[in-house]
Order: C-alpha cells, then sequence, then structure tokens
C-alpha cells in the first residue's frame, strides 16, 4: 500500500492516496512467464497475462 501524507489530517497522519483513475503503474513478472500491471497509487492488481504489452490492457479491462 502507498501512503501519502495529505496535509487534511492531523500532523504527521498518513492516509491513503486515492487514486481513480488508477496510475501509475508497474508491469512486473509474475512468474512462469506471466506478467501483471499494479497501480502503484493504490497496490491494485490486474490479471496475470502472458505478453508484458498486454498487462496493461488487462488491468484497464479488469477495472473499468
Amino acid at each position: 500500500m502507498v501512503e501519502a501524507h495529505n496535509g487534511q489530517g492531523r500532523d504527521g497522519e498518513r492516509v491513503r492516496k486515492l487514486c481513480p483513475p488508477h496510475g501509475p503503474y508497474l508491469v512486473d513478472a509474475a512468474g512462469e512467464g506471466s506478467y501483471v500491471a499494479h497501480c502503484l497509487a493504490c497496490g491494485l492488481e490486474g490479471p496475470k497475462v502472458e505478453d508484458v504489452l498486454q498487462a496493461k490492457p488487462a488491468f484497464d479491462q479488469r477495472w473499468q
């Protein structure tokens, strides 16, 4: 989970950063020749795919 101080809470309070629409993204190797895209803001994970170039479109299709 990525957290950021938004300046709206008490001093030093950390809150979850909202991300809709999701992004930025990170595409990781998920093992056994598959890849998965992650939203860096909230940690949401897309489905595993076999082609690294299809990881981001698969994430978008699943979470729209």
